[in-house]
């Protein structure tokens, strides 16, 4: 390498965004931390108060309060006073971070990428050899994770906008179907429309055991006697359905094609599939902003590794884009195959038998 041949101006923009990647995960650990010891619910509940007052009221030590508090306050992450001497969070920082049920909450988010540094060693395990990482053997972050990550986006969007988005599924849901969700992980997805179709039967089916207990459990507790949980796999599931979901989770999948074959075997006639995957462009250049940072690097440290860990582990991606999505589905014998929603996060793509 010549030094003389750099152009100071790309080498200085390159060491700021690499400065800014650095300083957003060096959070990363300060925020399970504050999220385990409920330190943003505290403050939310709280404040304005000193670090003294916040020390007392969360019951931690004050020096590592004033520390936390101050990484916080850099990040924009919580609120002070002009004088730094009281600390307190905006309506909007509360959502994000006090509030689980909120539609603004991001906190899962951190769960995931703590969950991945876990990960590490097996994941570069995997790069050597080309194998997998069994998703049971996952960090118990990026199941918790995964559920309060998505939750936030599905509570915004499901039921108010996904949903009617498919009018032919809403009268579905309303007059009283069968639905089946595959993947369904915690019953996130499949909790929410079976509380707003109670006409409806709703099935979640997913391969983690652990995962299907907690959907069960929540389940029982919100009265949804019109939910049930299963532990099956994309090719173990049975009984016929008017819709079948596959959210977040087709591209997940060692072998998609035998999933959404499998699918259109236990579709009723006239049943309709639908997928919600990250949204993505089909060129990977296009993808090369905020939000494809993210998906690629989430990709990388699970949805390859999973996908590979499992029979043929075609690894899709979680940037696969919808043409290769939409291929699969033609092949697997749907029809009428498009996308009928899409925002900076996700897109849904429905398919007719």
């Amino acid at each position: 390498m010549t030094e003389n041949k750099l152009s100071i101006e790309k080498l200085k923009n390159l060491q700021w965004k690499i400065m800014q990647d650095v300083s957003a995960s060096a959070l990363i650990p300060l925020m399970r931390i504050g999220d385990e010891l409920g330190l943003f619910i505290v403050l939310g509940k709280q404040g304005p108060c000193t670090e003294s007052e916040f020390s007392n009221f969360a019951k931690i030590d004050q020096r590592y309060a004033k520390e936390w508090l101050l990484a916080m306050c850099a990040a924009g992450y919580i609120s002070h006073s002009d004088e730094v001497s009281k600390f307190y969070m905006s309506e909007e920082q509360k959502a994000v971070f006090s509030f689980e049920e909120s539609s603004a909450f991001m906190l899962g988010a951190f769960d995931i990428l703590s969950g991945n540094i876990h990960n590490i060693e097996k994941v570069k395990k995997a790069f050597k050899t080309g194998k997998g990482v069994n998703y049971d053997d996952s960090h118990p972050c990026i199941f918790s994770g995964t559920a309060r990550f998505f939750r936030p986006s599905y509570s915004l969007n499901l039921i108010k906008k996904w949903i009617p988005a498919i009018p032919d599924v809403e009268r579905k849901l309303k007059n009283g179907c069968n639905f089946a969700d595959i993947g369904c992980g915690f019953g996130i997805s499949s909790m929410m429309i079976a509380d707003a179709f109670q006409n409806s039967k709703i099935f979640g089916f997913d391969m983690h055991k652990p995962s299907i207990e907690i959907a069960i459990k929540d389940a029982k507790k919100q009265n949804l006697n019109n939910a049930k949980f299963e532990v099956a796999d994309a090719e173990s599931y049975c009984g016929k359905y008017d819709v079948i979901t596959f959210f977040d989770c087709l591209h997940d999948m060692g072998d998609p094609l035998a999933a959404s074959k499998y699918a259109f075997n236990h579709l009723n006639e006239d049943g309709t599939l639908i997928l919600i995957e990250p949204s993505a462009s089909d060129s990977p250049k296009e993808n090369f902003n905020t939000i494809g940072q993210m998906y690629y690097s989430f990709s990388t440290m699970g949805c390859i590794p999973t996908s590979k860990s499992q029979k043929k582990g075609l690894a899709l991606g979680a940037q696969a884009g919808p043409k290769k999505l939409i291929k699969i589905l033609q092949e697997s014998g749907f029809s009428k195959c498009e996308i009928v929603k899409k925002n900076a996060t996700n897109m849904i793509i429905t398919a007719k038998k």
